[in-house]
């Protein structure tokens, strides 16, 4: 999946989760609580259990294979439900004490946006890795969140109270709310990245990959980072690309082949700078950074 993919689908997806989440709660008896502050809160928790799981989807797409996936899916579903319930709740409770209704779902969009992350940082904890860039990555998305949530939080705001306004008022609002959440997210990742992968030449050519974590792995086995399958010269575990120093390195993982960077072998860790050409059997990845200070 190419960056400008990933922008789209998490827009689009964040609006249809969104819609979806409007239609559940046509169905539950939201309507039936007396409590306005309980009300909002159970529609944004239902929001944001499907907007993130939602985003979530899209960015394992983007960042992870097999089983990894589905971890990152339900993950962020489990912190974009207690997210929106909260944002839903302080929203309307601020509401009422005179505060704009759009301050509840910017908070809830930075519950969501700090869902796409939040796999990657539980992934470091227990490891015992480098946290720096998964929070790095948690930040980006909590950023974006924040601009979804106050973007698309005036016309959720408008069409938020059923009590005058029809369901399909609540729809609109809730589907715009979803798809700027997903929008902002998907633009905070991209235009706020350090450092990425793309696929030049190859089966998978086109392909493009946040580095989020201090181990990537290359290979064609299903739990390697970039998994480049059906490539000819390429082992299970290929390469590795680490994080050592404030710097990112190229290391071969002993294979017969071998791992070229800019046609020369590697026999050591070698440091990547951006524009450098990696190959890997048949292979040709392009490593980029944003340039930093060392």
């Amino acid at each position: 999946m190419t960056f400008r993919l990933f922008i789209y689908y998490c827009a689009l997806g964040g609006g249809w989760a969104a819609f979806l989440a409007w239609g559940l709660v046509r169905m539950l008896p939201v309507e039936q609580i007396s409590d306005p502050v309980g009300r909002a809160g159970l529609i944004g928790g239902i929001l944001g259990l499907f907007v993130a799981a939602a985003l979530g989807l899209v960015d394992a797409l983007l960042n992870a294979v097999g089983v990894q996936q589905l971890k990152r899916t339900l993950l962020c579903a489990a912190v974009g439900f207690p997210g929106g319930l909260a944002g839903g709740m302080a929203g309307q409770g601020l509401n009422e004490a005179g505060f704009p209704l759009v301050i509840g779902w910017a908070l809830a969009g930075v519950f969501i946006g700090a869902a796409i992350g939040a796999f990657d940082v539980l992934q470091a904890k227990l490891s015992g890795a480098d946290l720096r860039a998964p929070l790095k990555k948690m930040r980006n998305g909590m950023f974006g969140g924040l601009l979804g949530g106050l973007v698309g939080g005036f016309p959720a705001g408008l069409f938020q109270n059923s009590e005058t306004l029809p369901l399909s008022g609540l729809a609109i609002g809730l589907t715009v709310l979803g798809l700027c959440i997903g929008l902002m997210v998907a633009l905070a990742q991209v235009f706020l990245k350090e450092a990425w992968v793309a696929v030049e030449a190859g089966r998978r050519a086109g392909r493009q990959m946040m580095l989020s974590k201090d181990e990537t792995t290359i290979g064609r086995a299903e739990g390697c980072d970039i998994g480049l399958f059906g490539e000819q010269g390429i082992e299970k575990v290929h390469a590795r690309i680490l994080m050592k120093h404030n710097r990112y390195v190229l290391e071969d993982a002993h294979t017969p082949g071998g791992t070229f960077v800019n046609e020369s072998r590697v026999e050591r860790p070698t440091p990547l700078n951006n524009g450098d050409a990696i190959r890997v059997g048949t292979c040709l990845l392009r490593f980029g950074e944003r340039q930093k200070q060392r």
